[in-house]
């Protein structure tokens, strides 16, 4: 699309400049397949008109896309340079999606425990380019480095979202480098970026790219299998599945009434560092996408062939008793629980209990959200898979 670029948003959130720095950073041009220059132009064009930002706020994401750029140049270098990671292969996935704010991050932490699971770790999806080595995951810089920066992250973040440099990221951070990532809205609220990653793009490329930095991940560190995770996985499962056929798929259901403010007031969180929020356009915001990716999650598992290649997990259920629901996700994927795996993955529990970092204040209302309305739009999606609807807090 051909487009022009005014005022200092428009110059730092300029496509050409950005890919012309990332260049010359890298001192390469050699962008790889698939393409991806038509999300960026959205993603930048929606920031200029829509987002209008200044100072840190366009620091922030000037600075975000900037960065994916050369780590995307990188990545594509290290691929011509290392014949092993092209050679890579990804084979049945343990793919962990679902609600957000539902225990999709806990229970993705604890099935990456297991000594056989390799999950992309904070530090490496920070940083992911030389390929990491197996025989350096504690002493490398970029864990090093990682593991400070998390040192100072603000606290009130830690006690709504479990952070650390060697805990597993998800899928979001690795398909930011395809700029078709939901993760690029949170600096910022993109509108029309989101509708068109939500309802017109072609998420292929994001998938084909994301396979290609687990193949990059993997070259020089790899397990059994991947434990991998992200909530907005449900708006697009028949391209995932396209891209991984063989997938293990782990569904976590929660109480939209629940998830929504809380979904609403980490978002709020985080793009409030950088400068003010509407509350209620936030609110909005996570009840319409949400409300969608339950249809879709809905319309394409009625569809689905093969039932066997899911497992449903409810919130009530895991935060109950969480091993149970660790054995029977192993049981119904016909995978081996070993007694290291166990304790590893008890132990990480134990560590991690709920309140470690704080507590998480929030009300729907403040949001312009309430339980009624929350629970007759998702209707559907409680019946369909029996989620329970709690009164109490």
């Amino acid at each position: 699309m051909s487009v022009t670029y005014l005022g200092a948003a428009g110059q730092a959130l300029d496509p050409d400049r950005l890919i012309a720095r990332a260049e010359a950073a890298v001192g390469a041009s050699d962008w790889g397949e698939p393409p991806f220059r038509d999300a960026l132009e959205i993603l930048c064009r929606s920031a200029v008109d829509e987002a209008r930002l200044e100072g840190p706020r366009l620091a922030a994401l000037t600075d975000k896309l900037q960065t994916r750029l050369i780590h995307r140049l990188q990545l594509m270098r290290d691929r011509r340079a290392y014949p092993e990671i092209p050679r890579q292969e990804i084979k049945r996935p343990l793919i962990v999606t679902g609600l957000p704010r539902g225990g999709t991050t806990i229970l993705h932490a604890v099935l990456s425990k297991d000594p056989a699971a390799r999950s992309p770790l904070n530090w490496e999806a920070t940083e992911p380019s030389p390929p990491p080595r197996a025989e350096h995951f504690h002493d490398d810089p970029r864990f090093l480095a990682a593991k400070a920066a998390m040192a100072k992250i603000d606290p009130a973040l830690l006690a709504v979202h479990t952070m650390g440099a060697d805990l597993p990221e998800e899928c979001l951070m690795l398909m930011e480098m395809a700029f078709r990532s939901v993760n690029l809205t949170m600096a910022a609220y993109l509108p029309s970026y989101m509708r068109w990653i939500l309802d017109e793009a072609d998420m292929r490329p994001a998938y084909d790219f994301h396979r290609q930095v687990l193949q990059h991940l993997q070259a020089f560190a790899p397990k059994d299998h991947w434990a991998l995770k992200s909530p907005v996985h449900i708006n697009w499962l028949g391209t995932l599945l396209a891209a991984y056929p063989d997938a293990r798929m782990v569904i976590v259901h929660r109480d939209p009434a629940k998830v929504l403010p809380s979904v609403a007031s980490m978002l709020s969180l985080v793009r409030g560092r950088n400068g003010p929020v509407d509350p209620h356009v936030i609110g909005k915001e996570v009840f319409d996408e949400w409300s969608v990716a339950t249809e879709r999650l809905m319309a394409f598992r009625a569809n689905r062939p093969r039932p066997d290649q899911f497992f449903d997990v409810h919130f009530t259920d895991f935060n109950r008793a969480p091993m149970e629901v660790i054995g029977a996700i192993y049981t119904h994927f016909g995978m081996r629980l070993t007694d290291e795996a166990r304790a590893a993955m008890t132990a990480f529990l134990d560590d991690n209990r709920p309140g470690k970092h704080g507590g998480h204040t929030y009300t729907a209302e403040e949001f312009g959200l309430s339980t009624g309305p929350i629970r007759d739009r998702f209707a559907a999606y409680i019946e369909t898979y029996g989620v329970a609807t709690p009164t109490s807090p």
